[in-house]
């Protein structure tokens, strides 16, 4: 049985929580927040054995074996190195760092504590995907000759809450990370930005972003926005045909055409929802005694990471 902790009692980690009472193999073991009151009225609504007034008590907790980070963007890498030294297997939440100088630090506290960590890219777990990236990888549309992937809503800033602040908002790191996840995990390689389109908030963040990428001579697009809405697709061009994956971010259909062939639509529901495979994923791991995944190893974080800090550097300039 896998003991977990949850840092940070915000929306995200009760939808973990409601998701990881139906992993084989995952208990709830303990809440922090910085209050306790939080993490009390937390507890009351996921029952748990403890119930902390600072992540420092979880951290030091030795029954606690993993720990979901759901902090603040800003907030990842400080409580991530924290939890390597306590010797706690981590999942963060995404985007699991600001930048990609701390993605690769990440990489190198992992090898001074040699302990768990994965990002949690929840989409890459989804049935949809999984299917989605088999077929791709069994030829069913050749080679790919493009990516194109656009992920925009309409966000009200009087009910938002970090999206607008200066730093860790902006739509890259809350949505477009999505785009970079899939981009990567379906087509790995050397990410060279081309063109960026951007628009600003007064809060200097970006609201909007639309950004172009060779990658070792494919195209691939990443639309990202806070202030539209557009249809929320993945289109993956093959030489052979198509695929198209809907709501990317947390996929249960997508569509497969075949050149001159019609369109096969497939529905893939989720397995509970769009938290459990991941959180099923990092159980199974850390049962066998892995401390990496192979779907979502910390080379892939370093790399979307990479995009989404190749775009911030052209929106802002040092």
């Amino acid at each position: 049985m896998i003991n977990w902790g949850i840092i940070g009692a915000g929306n995200i980690a009760h939808r973990f929580a409601n998701s990881l009472a139906q992993v084989e193999g995952g208990h709830l073991y303990a809440v922090a927040n910085r209050t306790i009151e939080k993490a009390q009225a937390f507890q009351a609504d996921h029952p748990s054995d403890k119930a902390y007034g600072s992540y420092e008590e979880l951290l030091n907790d030795e029954n606690v074996d993993a720990v979901y980070i759901a902090l603040p963007h800003q907030l990842h890498l400080e409580w991530i190195e924290k939890a390597f030294k306590a010797g706690k297997a981590v999942l963060s939440e995404k985007p699991a760092t600001m930048n990609v100088t701390e993605a690769k630090e990440i990489a190198r506290l992992q090898e001074k504590y040699p302990v768990f960590f994965m990002e949690a890219m929840k989409s890459r777990f989804t049935p949809a995907y999984e299917a989605v990236a088999q077929r791709i990888q069994a030829g069913e549309i050749g080679d790919i000759t493009k990516i194109t992937t656009s992920l925009c809503r309409v966000f009200d800033e009087a009910t938002s809450s970090y999206h607008f602040q200066e730093g860790p908002g902006g739509c890259l790191l809350d949505m477009g990370i999505y785009n970079a996840g899939l981009m990567q995990g379906l087509l790995p390689g050397n990410y060279i930005l081309q063109d960026v389109t951007f628009e600003m908030h007064p809060n200097n963040i970006e609201k909007y972003v639309y950004a172009t990428f060779d990658v070792d001579g494919v195209p691939t697009t990443l639309e990202s926005a806070f202030d539209r809405q557009t249809d929320t697709e993945a289109v993956i061009t093959g030489t052979k045909g198509e695929i198209v994956v809907y709501d990317f971010h947390r996929p249960t259909s997508y569509a497969v055409t075949i050149r001159d062939g019609e369109t096969e639509y497939i529905e893939a529901p989720y397995v509970v929802d769009d938290f459990y495979g991941e959180i099923k994923h990092v159980v199974d791991l850390l049962e066998s005694g892995k401390i990496e995944s192979d779907r979502m190893p910390i080379a892939d974080t370093i790399a979307m990471a990479d995009i989404i800090s190749q775009i911030k550097g052209r929106i802002f300039p040092e």
